[in-house]
Formats: structure tokens, sequence, C-alpha cells
């Protein structure tokens, strides 16, 4: 991938990863951010989306805490509107070559992710969005159908209840139908990676501004993955067997020593497996981060 050359124009800095990250009330937010900065590449800016009344760590240089805005409790939608402003916050101050989404019960385990999404974008020059997507990381296909089915309903009849919703969700969809757009797919929202042209295509047609998708019930992976077929980038998959993430919906995809064996990069959710606990889990990979810290 092109480093970002624009900066000294833009008086936007240059980063080669830009991070966010949503922090909820209960979330280990410090350890995730360790992984994060233990592990990215030090060219990065890291936002945390602090959706908590304590507040979130912030000590780093390149560790920036923005108060989640107000939203709609109860709707998916609600996640997105609180999340989106880190984005545009990002394109106002950085040029970032890729940003990298992050759930707080999420883990990054070795070196090396921007090198791997640097490659995936280089043999997939149209896509625009990497993640969890056809192919989960056991090799099952993954079902859009429940996604495609609520998509539909607030686009429908049910949709008249909301307007403002259903009218943009048709306009949105009928751009992204226009690049092969498949309703309800969308990447695995626990860590995806996006290009930064579509980021910032994203951006200019005014995607992170776009208040009337909190009242939506879709997630905010689903927003983000329609929003960027809808401004002209495929999404392509980066969480198969032999990919770099290694992500379920709830609990871990396998053992946690075994997806260091694998050198599996991402994993999601640290919250179970078997009978392990988030902190077990969490003990074992911040016991692999210190050994790597240990061996350089």
């Amino acid at each position: 991938m092109k480093p970002a050359d624009t900066g000294p124009l833009t008086g936007r800095q240059p980063v080669r990863i830009a991070v966010v990250i949503p922090a909820g009330p209960g979330d280990d937010i410090a350890d995730t951010l360790a992984s994060v900065l233990r592990y990215t590449d030090p060219s990065r800016i890291v936002v945390i989306v602090d959706d908590t009344s304590s507040g979130s760590p912030g000590s780093a240089p390149d560790v920036k805490v923005i108060k989640a805005g107000r939203a709609r409790p109860g709707t998916q939608g609600g996640l997105w509107v609180k999340t989106a402003p880190a984005y545009h916050w990002i394109l106002d101050r950085y040029e970032p070559e890729m940003v990298l989404r992050l759930d707080a019960d999420a883990v990054i385990l070795g070196p090396g992710l921007e090198a791997a999404a640097e490659r995936a974008f280089r043999r997939n020059p149209g896509a625009g969005l990497l993640g969890a997507y056809r192919v989960g990381p056991d090799g099952g296909r993954r079902d859009f159908g429940p996604a495609a089915r609520q998509l539909r309903a607030e686009m429908g009849p049910r949709g008249l209840r909301r307007p403002g919703l259903r009218a943009g969700l048709r306009r949105c969809v009928r751009l992204a139908r226009e690049h092969g757009y498949v309703d309800g797919e969308h990447v695995l929202g626990c860590a995806f990676l996006l290009r930064a042209e579509a980021i910032r295509d994203i951006d200019r047609s005014g995607g992170f501004s776009q208040r009337w998708l909190e009242a939506s019930r879709l997630g905010d992976d689903q927003i983000m993955s329609l929003l960027t077929v809808a401004a002209g980038h495929q999404i392509a998959d980066f969480g198969g067997p032999a990919d770099p993430l290694a992500l379920k919906w709830r609990g871990l995809p396998a053992h946690p020593s075994e997806l260091l064996e694998q050198g599996k990069l991402v994993t999601h959710s640290v919250r179970s497996w078997g009978d392990l606990t988030e902190r077990q889990i969490r003990g074992t990979f911040a016991a692999a981060r210190a050994s790597a810290g240990a061996t350089r």
C-alpha cells in the first residue's frame, strides 16, 4: 500500500494505521489497549469511544479518548451513531493508510496485521473492507439472512413508522446494489479493516453524520458494510481458516493456546471459551505478549 503523502499539504499527520475501539461499562479496555499498543505499528492513532461513566485509559500520546454521544437505547443504530464521529475525527486530523475497528472484547495477538492487510488489499484492488465476511474461521459459510430480513423490514411497509430511516436506507441500498451489494451482507463487527480510500469516500458521502441511522436495528457492522459498498468499494474475506482474523460473535473460535500456535493476529471474543473465564483468557494472551517482548 502506498504511504500517505498528502500530510504536508493538508496539515493532517500521516499514520500507517488508525484504530477505533468503542468501550462500554464492564469492558476491560486497558488489556485490549495494551494489545493494540504492543502489536500495531508505532505510526498510529488510537481512538477510544468512551461510553462509560468512569472514563477509559488514554495515557499514551497516540491514544485519544472521545466521549460517546447520546443515542436512543435499544437500537443497534445507536452504537453506530456513537462510534461514527470517531472516524470523522480521525480524518480531520490524520491521513491513515488503513483503519481498524476493534471491539473492546477483542485482542491483537501478534505483530504484522498492517502488512497482512496491505497484501490483502493488493490482491483485491476493488476491496475497501476486510473482515470475517463470507467464510468463518472454521471454514463455514456465514448466513446473511437475518440481516437481510431486518434491512428489508426497515425499508418496507413497516419502515413507514420511521420515514427518515426508511428513505435513507432505500437510498443507500439502491446505490450499493449498483455495485453488486447482496442484501444483508456484512463483515463481523468485532474486528475489521478499512482501506484509506474507502473510509474517505464514506466520509465524503456524509456516511458518518447520518443521524437517521440511530433508529435502525441493524448492527453497526451491517451499516458499515452497506455504506462501504454504497461508496463504490467491495468487501473481501480476511477471517477464514488461513486468514489473520479468528472471530466469533460469542466466545473464542478455538482454545487461546491454539490461536497463538496458529499465528492468528486478532481474535474475539475473549469473554469465554469452554470453562475458561475472560480473566483466564486475557491472562494467557497477556503472558504471550510479555514473553514476546522479553525475546526482542
